[in-house]
């Protein structure tokens, strides 16, 4: 069955292409712990009628805002497919690479966030320009350590520039390239919490020629670089949802809110399965997680139901699986006041349902013990939590407890492909290593997770791009 994706590109390239398996090597050891009308386009670059053209794959990544939410998904070419093509210098393969990203950041502007596409400025000749292209941001990038661009390929990437910007789209590039015209944004990838000073300095007195531009900045080494950056003025940002020092960050931590722990305790004694009369008697007794509850369940996703006024009746349609997960989420709800607390919940919400759907497509039994591990996976960071601490908050299982704490055993594949596709390094090889039909697959689970995430995350209006 073809996805969603390839459907897409078949409109633009007419046929559906064949996928080109990326190199890729799986590793048991830890890493670290990331229908719509087609896009109306000019024609690709002419592509030999007896060339299959191979699909290229465009994970997506959070683009944090200024506000601390996300204000849009970054695309590009990982680094592999990079080496690969730029050694092969095969246009055809390249076309269909740059195509889609383009497209991916597209899709993701038509729902009204930021779409980002980071592109070599070597290929930008070979992307085909639609007629709008509002809301996609467009990130020309050049490498420092391959030799310099010709003059007459600067002038293409210059003239490639202007058609995109006579079309709606932005551009973003460094503030060493001479372009003709100065970037919509600067482009800038501070790689270590050293240059994000340097970057918060660039802010506050951009170079000659150069004011008023906002910056965006791209892979950065963790969250704590990520909110220093935005707290100084960068306007967009991407990079490791990770934190740089977590015996630091917990050192630093509170004791959880009092609310929290009775919501705890609550999963804790769902999880032990006690009597559904107990968990009623415990949650009429906390007020808060009452009204918390019919408020849930009188919200318009259970309209049908035709209103809930007790608690006894919610609890029974709700359900004790769905229950525990609306408890945890919950949980998220005690973050307090960093800068990116409301993006990483809706990234833990991504997580999460990617984790559950994953499980669901090879055929676990209890889809829903998966959600919660998914975002076991994303509390320590968010709360504060050692991964013990949270293991047992959650009351995990064994298998999820082993996932989380030693990154092993059979839970373990569904967080490890939730952190390749977070990460951008998805392929058709780690795909099949992990038991699933194809990395297409696997990233169109992933677009729908971040729909359900979207959808269950109270978020402000979007900043334009």
């Amino acid at each position: 069955m073809t996805s969603f994706f390839q459907r897409v590109l078949s409109k633009l390239f007419g046929g559906i292409p064949a996928p080109a398996p990326q190199p890729s090597v799986r590793s048991t050891r830890p890493q670290p712990v990331a229908s719509k009308p087609a896009v109306a386009a000019a024609p690709a670059p002419a592509i030999p009628p007896s060339r299959p053209t191979p699909v290229a794959l465009a994970a997506r990544r959070p683009l944090m805002g200024a506000n601390g939410q996300v204000a849009g998904f970054e695309f590009r070419i990982d680094d592999a497919a990079l080496r690969a093509l730029a050694m092969g210098a095969d246009p055809v393969a390249q076309a269909a690479h740059v195509a889609a990203v383009l497209v991916a950041a597209r899709l993701v502007a038509m729902d009204g966030r930021i779409g980002f596409a980071r592109l070599p400025a070597a290929w930008l000749a070979l992307a085909g320009v639609p007629k709008n292209d509002a809301g996609t941001v467009i990130g020309v990038e050049f490498d420092a350590a391959a030799a310099p661009l010709s003059s007459e390929a600067m002038f293409g990437v210059a003239a490639k520039v202007a058609e995109f910007r006579a079309v709606g789209a932005k551009l973003a590039w460094g503030a060493g390239q001479s372009m003709g015209s100065n970037p919509d944004f600067l482009l800038v990838r501070p790689g270590t919490p050293e240059a994000v000073t340097g970057l918060i300095a660039a802010v506050k007195a951009p170079p000659a020629g150069l004011t008023n531009i906002p910056f965006i900045a791209t892979d950065m080494a963790s969250v704590e670089d990520l909110e220093r950056a935005l707290q100084g003025g960068v306007r967009l940002a991407s990079g490791s949802l990770t934190a740089s020092d977590m015996a630091t960050t917990l050192a630093q931590a509170g004791p959880l809110a009092p609310e929290a722990g009775r919501v705890a305790l609550l999963i804790s004694k769902l999880a032990a399965g006690a009597d559904t009369a107990v968990i009623v008697g415990d949650i009429k007794g906390d007020i808060g997680v009452s009204v918390r509850l019919l408020q849930r369940m009188n919200s318009a996703s259970y309209a049908h139901l035709g209103g809930i006024s007790s608690i006894d009746q919610a609890v029974m349609l709700l359900g004790r699986n769905d229950l525990h997960r609306w408890l945890s989420l919950m949980l998220m709800q005690f973050a307090g006041s960093r800068q990116l607390s409301s993006a990483l919940q809706e990234v833990a919400l991504w997580r999460a349902r990617l984790v559950e759907l994953l499980a669901m497509e090879r055929g676990e039994s209890e889809p829903g013990r998966f959600f919660t591990l998914g975002l076991a996976s994303m509390l320590g960071l968010i709360l504060k939590m050692a991964p013990a601490e949270v293991v047992s908050t959650l009351s995990l299982p064994p298998e999820g407890a082993q996932a989380l704490l030693s990154q092993s055993g059979p839970w373990f594949v569904y967080l490890r492909t939730a952190l390749d596709v977070e990460n951008q390094t998805a392929s058709e090889a780690s795909a099949a290593a992990d038991g699933f039909t194809s990395a297409a697959r696997v990233l169109e689970l992933s677009s729908q997770a971040w729909a359900w995430a979207a959808e269950n995350t109270v978020r402000a209006s979007t900043p334009a791009a």
